[in-house]
């Protein structure tokens, strides 16, 4: 798709977004599927989780990146990652890049070859727990 279709479409899907936040009880808005909301104990054992992961990230971080340095420009990366019931990374995405695509590239492929321990079974949805994480080069 060229970049001309895909940016009506893109404002097309915001304004729809924007117009359906200002006026949820709108009928002639389209009703978005509701996620069941998650239970006290699944959003404690993943906010629990989260410094497991951060652990398993930075064992490796400086000496992965300080090989690659030179072929990243200054920028964050914000990504998430799904991990299965087992811990293995199952989805990636790069949600915004202000580094180079290089640095982009590597945070993917880093995730993606760290060593997670398995989550919490009651944090898993739908079989997997999505985790936000921002990587840094200063």
């Amino acid at each position: 798709m060229t970049k001309r279709k895909l940016i009506p479409l893109l404002l097309t899907a915001l304004l729809a977004t924007h117009a359906l936040a200002q006026n949820p009880g709108d009928p002639a808005l389209p009703k978005a599927a509701a996620k069941p909301a998650k239970s006290k104990a699944a959003t404690q054992a993943a906010t629990n989780y989260i410094p497991k992961v951060k652990s398993a990230l930075a064992k490796r971080w400086g000496d992965a990146v300080a090989a690659r340095m030179s072929d990243f420009s200054h920028g964050a990366t914000n990504v998430t990652f799904k991990l299965d019931a087992t811990g293995a990374v199952t989805e990636f995405t790069v949600v915004a890049n202000t580094s180079n695509a290089a640095f982009a590239k590597f945070c993917e492929q880093f995730v993606r070859e760290t060593k997670f321990e398995k989550p919490p079974a009651v944090a898993l949805e739908d079989g997997q727990l999505e985790i936000p994480f921002t990587f840094t080069i200063l």
